[in-house]
This record gives C-alpha cells, structure tokens and sequence, in this order.
C-alpha cells in the first residue's frame, strides 16, 4: 500500500532523513517547513496524511490549526521527544496519532498506512457530506479540535481481546475510568463475534500474533463488523506481526509497557469517528430514500423510474427475457377531487398505490409518476403476461374506497376507473432508450384515454 504524505519539519537533517526513508518504503512524500503551515499546505497541498515532526520549538498548537484547516485529513505527529506527557498533550490537541522517533522504517510505515486508510475514509465521508448538503441535509458535525479529549461517546460498548489477561484487565480499567464501558473476550476464534463500536486486540508471543490476525480477517470478512474500528494495543510489534499487520485493516496502534491516557484518547477518536460515519451513512440512506419516494404514497417517484429502468432495460437484454413498462392514469379522478375535496382524493391515491404495492411481485417496481399518473415496471414479462397483470390490477381500482361511491350516471360506470397503456421491450431490441420506451407507453396511454378510458392499449394506436 502507499499513499501521500507531506512531512513538516523545522529540523532539515532529520526531516531529509524521513522523507527518504519513507520514499524508500513505497509513500510519495512532499515536504516543507513547519512554519507558517497552514499558507504553506494551503499553497501546496496537504496530501493524505499531514506529518508534523516535532521539535523544541514546535507548538502543538500547530496540530489544531492543521485539524481545523484541514478536517478531512489525518494529522500525525512525530515525535523524537517523545514522552506519555507530549504523546497526550498532541493527543488531546486533535492529534490522529503521536508516534515516537526513532521507528523501524517498517513499523513507522505501518503506522502511517493506517493513517492513510483514515484519510480515505474522510474522503469518502467528505463526499457524502456534500451529497448530504445537496439533498438538503446538514452533514454530521465532527468533534472541534478543542474538545477532542472533552467528549466521551455515548453509549459505547467495546471488547478487549489480548494474550495477556493482566494487561486486558488493566485497559479495561482504564476505559472504564474513562466512562466507555468495556468487556474481556477470549482472543482466539472461539470468542463471540462483535457488536460492538471498536475492537482492542493485543499480543506478546508469536502463536498469540497469529490469533490476532486471524481474528482480523474473520471481522474484516463480516458484513456487520467489516467497518467496525480496530485498535492494536501490545509492549510492541514483533518484525512478524508488523509484517502481518501491514496487510490487515486496523484503525491504529498503540504501543507501551503500561495502558496510559494515550490509549484512552486513541479509543476515544476512533469510535467517535466510527459513530459519526454511522450517523453520517443513516442520514445518507434516509436522505437518498427521501429523494427517490413519493411524499403522499411512499411509493417510488420519477427520479427513480429515470435511473432504474435504463438498469432493467439493460438487464433484460443481458438475460434474454422480455420486460414490459405500464403506464396508469385514473379516470374522473379530478371529479372525484371536485366533490369529496383533496383531502379525499389523497386518501385515494393513497389506496391506489397500496394496492399497486401489495399486488406487485417483489420484482417489480411501481412508480408515482405525479397527480394521479403511475407506472408499472415488470421484469421478465411478456406482453400477454403484462395484460393480464395490467387487467386484473385496474379492475380492482374501481373497487376500491370512494371509487364507486358515487355513480358517474346511473350506476353505469364508477366514479373512478383506470386506463393503462403498455409497450414490452424485446431482448433482442438494442436501440430502444428508456425515454422512448416511456414515449410509447405514454402514447398508448393517451388512446386508451381518447377511447373513453377504463381500458388498456398494449399495442400501437391505429
């Protein structure tokens, strides 16, 4: 895996020294001075991950800065002065992670493509907030810089897997200091699988490294747990696991003899993001649900029936199997309006669309076009197939509540009756566009309107 990464430095000798080491382990890297570096990345970019190696000088207040300009892009610090006290303070100042100089190349590489599977991440979260925005809802708010640490996610629950019984003990203690509820699992297969908002795994021996990783791949392999956040906690990272790692998806590693408040502030991020992404993807789903359904009926609305029936259309000609598109308009709907009032036709558009929905195969797609217009789609149907669908369909809506409550003259004709105009597309037809299709459904439509409704036309008007 590689990824871009801009390192900001002030010290010239060891900054030189990272950008080659990190180019020689596969990373493009861009680099500049770390003052002024807000401007500066604003000028030149901030790649995916933003590397901030401190120094004597350096102000963490650098990394809320960054985080602020930069929301959607992993700030790491690195740190050759390096203590629990600095690791924290970077931590609780919007820092993504804080990692001490010097690293093995590999272990810092590892460390870093984490990084840049977050800044992917954000990306995407990025890009669904802008959808959000165009849909008419506010994106999900992410944690401010200033609060990073303040702020304990609500109803969290997290499991702990590690080798070493005393050292899980003591994360969860910590956690639990902390206010996040926390429990103890075996390490190996054999334990439950998770539900829950993060993942804390550690090892010490070779065999227990091999749990680790297994147990990855099977929660990566879940549907429900496939996003869920994992987090390395261990003394540290044998050449073999790191190797191991490196071809896993964790969130990030934490490495010390003894759980500290870096590891609390760590957990805390990560299932803060994890819970925003999930706030962020149910609001992306009710949104897009919202965008593709009718308000009074529920059903599917225009927008839908312009981006699906091209997709079925291509489907059918791929399967070898006919597909047949209706259109429905109601009869003396808009005299049913005049008398009982709208109120009242809703109620009965309303009824239409149930029985539509409750009379169609779960293959099918019934559609609000607007007013009292619908539309039927019908995979793997013939013409003969969808006449008969179509038929027993507008029968029953002269049946239905209010339709023939009042005669339309002397009990001759209901209220309320349907007409349909159908078109069935043939698998071996290549030319036909999904407007076209729409055009010849909505011709027959109009015959069988001209025709004095209550009927279906399934063929070209004469």
């Amino acid at each position: 895996m590689s990824g871009h990464v801009h390192l900001l430095y002030a010290d010239q000798t060891l900054g030189a020294t990272l950008q080659r080491q990190l180019q020689a382990a596969h990373f493009h890297v861009t680099a500049s001075a770390d003052d002024d570096p807000v401007a500066r990345l604003r000028d030149e970019g901030p790649g995916e991950v933003i590397a901030l190696v401190r120094g004597p000088r350096t102000r963490l207040e650098t990394v809320r800065q960054l985080k602020q300009a930069f929301p959607h892009r992993p700030v790491v610090v690195l740190d050759p002065l390096a203590t629990e006290a600095a690791s924290a303070a970077a931590l609780r100042e919007g820092a993504d992670a804080s990692i001490p100089l010097p690293q093995p190349v590999d272990a810092l590489a590892l460390r870093l493509e984490t990084h840049v599977r977050q800044a992917r991440r954000l990306t995407d979260a990025a890009e669904n907030d802008a959808v959000l925005s165009l849909l008419g809802v506010a994106p999900v708010q992410g944690q401010g810089a200033a609060d990073f640490a303040l702020a304990v996610p609500l109803e969290t629950r997290l499991d702990v897997r590690h080798e070493d019984p005393q050292s899980a003990a003591q994360i969860v203690a910590l956690l639990g200091k902390a206010g996040l509820v926390a429990e103890v699992q075996p390490l190996g297969l054999q334990g439950r699988p998770i539900a829950t908002d993060a993942l804390i795994i550690g090892a010490v021996s070779e065999a227990g490294w091999t749990d680790v990783l297994a147990l990855i791949a099977r929660e990566r392999g879940r549907t429900r747990t496939r996003n869920t956040p994992i987090l390395i906690a261990a003394p540290s990272l044998p050449p073999a696991a790191r190797a191991g790692l490196a071809r896993a998806d964790v969130q990030d590693i934490w490495l010390g003899s003894a759980p500290s408040a870096s590891l609390v502030l760590m957990v805390q991020a990560r299932v803060r993001a994890h819970q925003q992404t999930a706030r962020r993807h149910a609001a992306l789903t009710q949104s897009l649900d919202l965008a593709i359904t009718d308000g009074l009926t529920g059903l599917f609305n225009r927008r839908f029936l312009m981006a699906h029936l091209p997709m079925q259309m291509q489907a059918a000609r791929q399967d070898g199997q006919p597909l047949s598109l209706a259109l429905i308009d109601l009869d003396g709907f808009k005299g049913l309006n005049d008398r009982r009032g709208h109120q009242a036709g809703d109620q009965f558009l309303i009824g239409v669309a149930e029985h539509l929905r409750r009379n169609s195969r779960d293959s099918d797609s019934a559609v609000r076009l607007g007013g009292d217009e619908f539309a039927l789609v019908l995979p793997r149907t013939a013409r003969e197939a969808a006449h008969g669908v179509l038929q027993r369909l507008i029968d029953a809506i002269a049946g239905l509540p209010l339709a023939s409550e009042a005669l339309a003259s002397k009990g001759t004709r209901p209220a309320v009756s349907a007409s349909a105009g159908i078109v069935t597309l043939s698998p071996d037809n290549w030319t036909m566009t999904a407007e076209s299709l729409l055009a010849q459904a909505d011709a027959r439509l109009y015959a069988a309107k001209e025709k004095g409704g209550n009927q279906i036309m399934d063929a070209a008007p004469s």
